[in-house]
């Protein structure tokens, strides 16, 4: 990936330097390098409410099987900790983004955030969308769709977010994969958004464990694939 060019492997690295520091409770320098790494590129920022209802969550409640209610059992929803983060993490995104807004200007925030929101690719595109996007490529319409299609790719992503935050490795390899599959745009180093995580998950999974016959057919299931 990075002799294409990819920087993907840089973000990557800073995700897990914040999951690190999240996970050892030192939530001003991990709020700083998951900003940086939303400034990066954008992606990132689906974790952003699962990294903020982990934090001052209730373990002892969760362990009983009332996930929800220990978001808030031990402290309030803005709690102090979940605010810290908050605050660091946006801090730095929008510093960075006023810092090189200021310095290239317009060209910088249309190619690094907004561009985003209305990109048509129909050449190098592996994208459920993708036939759809070739057909009506020079369509007025097709910007419409562009937007339409956040609907069902965010929508799963809170989903996700909301039923498995407690489980953060699981939360956020499930969120990736969503967000991958349902994006308008899909190539090759976005499948390193995912693929980084699955040693997380793997290492307390039944499949690594007892079950690595399985786990074998299915890797090769995968890269047949």
């Amino acid at each position: 990936m990075s002799t294409r060019g990819s920087n993907d492997n840089i973000i990557n690295l800073l995700v897990f330097i914040a999951m690190y520091f999240l996970l050892k409770r030192r939530y001003i320098l991990s709020g700083f390098f998951y900003g940086l790494s939303v400034h990066f590129k954008i992606y990132p920022i689906i974790y952003s409410f699962v990294f903020y209802l982990f934090i001052d969550s209730d373990r002892p409640m969760i362990a009983k099987g009332n996930p929800y209610q220990a978001i808030t059992s031990k402290f309030s929803f803005f709690s102090r900790n979940r605010l810290i983060f908050t605050a660091v993490s946006a801090g730095t995104f929008l510093g960075l983004t006023g810092l090189f807004y200021y310095i290239y200007g317009w060209e910088f925030l249309h190619e690094s955030l907004l561009y985003h929101l209305t990109r048509k690719d129909h050449r190098h595109n592996n994208s459920v969308y993708f036939y759809m996007i070739y057909m009506l490529y020079d369509e007025p319409s097709s910007a419409l769709l562009s937007l339409v299609t956040f609907i069902p790719q965010w929508g799963l992503v809170v989903a996700v977010g909301m039923l498995f935050y407690y489980d953060l490795f699981f939360a956020m390899i499930v969120q990736t994969w969503v967000f991958v599959m349902f994006n308008k745009v899909i190539t090759a180093q976005y499948h390193c958004w995912w693929v980084i995580l699955l040693p997380l998950v793997l290492i307390n999974n039944e499949l690594s464990r007892s079950k690595w016959r399985q786990l074998v057919f299915f890797v090769l299931l995968w890269i047949c694939g």
